[in-house]
């Protein structure tokens, strides 16, 4: 895809792409900061979730006009989220206070296929209606990719991405991963071949830093593997994933990982850390820009 967006085959593209958008009120300004910064180029945000319509009717142009839907089908640990599909009851993806289970292979098994469309369609409509035209979808924790149990929403995101021509973000190099069992693979490769069939944009790969392993992080260690990990990218078109935060009392109820998104969000404020970018060449672009494309070239 390099070419088409006007770039080498060799080139290393890379996206910054802050995700959990609309989380909490600290992750909301810290995205803010970020993208006036030009520190990150997209964000996908959490429907369901308290502060996301915060974001929405607070976000400055620039940031609603970089955000992807994070497709939330699952609850945190310490925090409950109802789904925005109201119009009947969703009786396999809730729990008797009507959130989201925790478990996500319970979910996974359990799912009803249309009340997963149901609801997934629901976050997507919702964020038209508040202005928002989607650059891209992703999966929150990734519960429609069936890494638990095998059973897999990716159909229905595919559906829905070629509804509203959008990319989806299932980077092709999934298939090279450690962690991937051949059944997997072999279910990953039909799921990209259907994207191909469609017209729906695939990144290559996906790249972050270890997250939640210590409590004890710090900054200059983190920045070290950072630093590692952006010089040993590969051509083509990467995602940074990050997840940046001001520590608030809320995320603190929320997450064990305080440390962990503060630090992300203070590494992309680090000069050094920008000027990485400019002495690596890696060349910056975002979701929207894959969007774009995807559109003119399928009409």
């Amino acid at each position: 895809m390099n070419s088409k967006l006007g770039y080498k085959e060799s080139d290393r593209l890379l996206i910054i792409n802050a995700d959990d958008y609309g989380i909490t009120w600290g992750t909301n300004e810290a995205i803010h900061t970020l993208f006036q910064q030009a520190a990150i180029t997209s964000t996908s945000i959490m429907i369901p979730c308290r502060s996301a319509k915060e974001a929405l009717s607070k976000g400055d142009i620039q940031t609603i006009e970089h955000a992807g839907i994070h497709l939330t089908l699952s609850s945190s640990e310490h925090q409950g989220y109802k789904p925005v599909y109201h119009e009947n009851p969703l009786h396999s993806l809730v729990t008797s206070a009507n959130e989201f289970f925790t478990d996500i292979a319970f979910l996974e098994s359990n799912a009803d296929l249309d009340e997963v469309r149901l609801e997934m369609r629901a976050q997507i409509t919702y964020a038209i209606s508040q202005g928002i035209d989607p650059t891209h979808l992703d999966s929150h924790a990734g519960s429609i990719f069936g890494l638990n149990t095998g059973r897999d929403f990716l159909d229905i995101a595919l559906d829905l991405c070629q509804e509203y021509q959008l990319p989806f973000n299932l980077p092709r190099r999934i298939l090279m991963q450690p962690f991937i069992n051949e059944e997997q693979k072999e279910r990953f490769s039909e799921r990209i071949s259907s994207a191909d069939r469609r017209g729906i944009f695939l990144i290559d790969d996906i790249i972050s830093l270890p997250y939640c392993l210590s409590t004890n992080a710090e900054y200059e260690t983190v920045k070290a593997q950072f630093v590692s990990m952006i010089k040993n990218l590969k051509p083509g078109i990467t995602q940074l994933t990050v997840h940046p935060s001001i520590i608030t009392e809320e995320l603190k109820q929320l997450t064990n990982c305080c440390m962990e998104r503060e630090i992300e969000f203070r590494l992309l404020c680090d000069l050094n850390i920008k000027q990485l970018f400019l002495k690596e060449n890696i060349k910056l672009i975002s979701w929207k820009d894959i969007r774009d494309l995807q559109r003119s070239i399928n009409g």
